[in-house]
């Protein structure tokens, strides 16, 4: 246990430690000039398309979990949600912990059902990402002349997305979760809590294995609406540059901007992709001849809304954990 919280706190360092090196390279007049182009209207204009942004994402999951249990509470899982975000921006945890607060918080028949919806939403979530990403790295080919050694990266990690994604999706479609069982077992692993909740297990991979085999209509709306979530981000990702300043970038070089900034998130224990998601978006910024300070501008404004929201599902986390 202390071995895993030694890991996670390096990772915690390695993200500061990061940041703290991209501010000092852009030097902080550069950024307060930037933040200074903001005004108030227009930040609170940001912070409502980030609450719209996780409201849709909510509902996104909801179409999913009403395949389970009917309908469900928007509220109850709104409140699940943010706390998830909570605890992704505000502990090393990150997007583990997220996920785990979800399916702890929501009120459901089981936890089992909990889990199933979350790994199913995760998944088609990661789909729609891989297919706007595909076609974010077509596009930048297209349009923009870049290093053979840049497009090779590329094209090399999309193709890798590619196979992970449609690999999970086959074997939960198949029993992930047995799969893995099986496979350890031809290992001669059998790890204690394995063998004492194998039925739990398997019991959940029924319920995962069964949305896909039974429910393609909620696959696909709930595919459909992930998509518009995308669409939603590249707005928030164009206002924000116009607010700072940067008036000539065209809506789809902020689309380009947004897909391509997914890349981030291959760092998944690092709290919010500290450090990483700035590096990303500066090296984004740099390839549609935008400058680093605007690319960090934009990625700090985003981390202070990220920040407000989080301590709002910090409160509902709160209440849920002290009842």
């Amino acid at each position: 246990m202390n071995i895993h919280k030694n890991i996670m706190n390096i990772f915690v360092l390695v993200g500061i430690g990061i940041l703290a090196l991209i501010i000092y390279k852009i030097g902080l007049d550069d950024i307060w000039h930037n933040i200074s182009q903001i005004s108030l209207l227009n930040f609170f204009i940001l912070v409502g398309l980030r609450i719209l942004y996780w409201l849709l994402r909510t509902i996104c999951w909801k179409v999913i979990l009403d395949v389970y249990e009917g309908k469900t509470s928007l509220l109850n899982l709104f409140k699940a949600r943010m706390a998830g975000h909570s605890v992704s921006q505000l502990t090393p945890t990150a997007m583990i912990g997220s996920e785990a607060t979800r399916i702890y918080m929501v009120n459901c028949s089981s936890k089992k059902v909990s889990l199933a919806s979350v790994i199913v939403d995760k998944t088609i979530e990661f789909l729609v990402v891989v297919f706007f990403t595909i076609l974010g790295v077509v596009m930048v080919l297209f349009r923009i002349s870049l290093p053979v050694k840049l497009k090779t990266i590329f094209i090399l990690g999309v193709l890798f997305a590619i196979f992970l994604v449609l690999f999970f999706v086959i074997k939960q479609n198949q029993g992930l979760f047995g799969w893995i069982i099986n496979v350890l077992g031809k290992l001669r692993i059998k790890p204690k809590f394995i063998e004492k909740y194998k039925n739990k297990i398997i019991e959940t991979d029924e319920h995962i294995s069964g949305f896909y085999k039974t429910n393609k209509s909620a696959f696909f709306k709930s595919f459909l609406l992930y998509g518009l979530l995308i669409m939603l981000w590249a707005t928030e990702i164009h206002l924000g540059l116009m607010y700072i300043g940067i008036n000539n970038v065209e809506f789809i070089d902020s689309f380009l901007i947004t897909v391509l900034g997914n890349l981030a998130f291959v760092f998944p224990f690092i709290p919010g992709s500290l450090g990483v998601y700035e590096a990303t978006y500066i090296g984004l910024f740099a390839i549609f001849g935008m400058s680093a300070g605007a690319a960090l501008t934009l990625v700090l404004i985003r981390r202070l809304i990220a920040l407000l929201l989080a301590g709002f599902g910090l409160i509902g986390f709160v209440r849920t954990s002290t009842k």
